[in-house]
């Protein structure tokens, strides 16, 4: 699996309109839960490697709270179901994106 920062997450969420984060569990358990990218389409965001083989974008639990916790993404209560959460990039989100961009 491909290691990302929280700034790698910001910049993939930035890349494209309409991308999030889905966060999703067994609600029975509320374990086996896993974060990923995902384009507007729903489909996951993809990345390459070396040999230009594609391979899913995923998020660990740490750097899905740092996200949370210093309010570079927001929780999209409109699409709120038992077993998953939809987070979006937030205007802050975005402006570490653009100061990570100048810098």
């Amino acid at each position: 699996m491909h290691r990302m920062l929280s700034s790698d997450v910001l910049q993939e969420l930035a890349a494209v309109e309409g991308r999030y984060i889905e966060w999703e569990w067994d609600p029975r358990t509320l374990k086996n839960d896993y974060i990923t990218l995902r384009e507007a389409s729903g489909h996951h965001v993809v990345g390459h490697d070396k040999n230009g083989r594609e391979f899913s974008l995923y998020v660990t639990r740490d750097i899905m709270q740092r996200l949370i916790g210093d309010r570079s993404v927001y929780e999209d209560e409109s699409q709120h179901a038992s077993g998953f959460w939809l987070y979006r990039l937030t205007g802050q989100g975005r402006s570490r994106c653009d100061l990570r961009r100048t810098a």
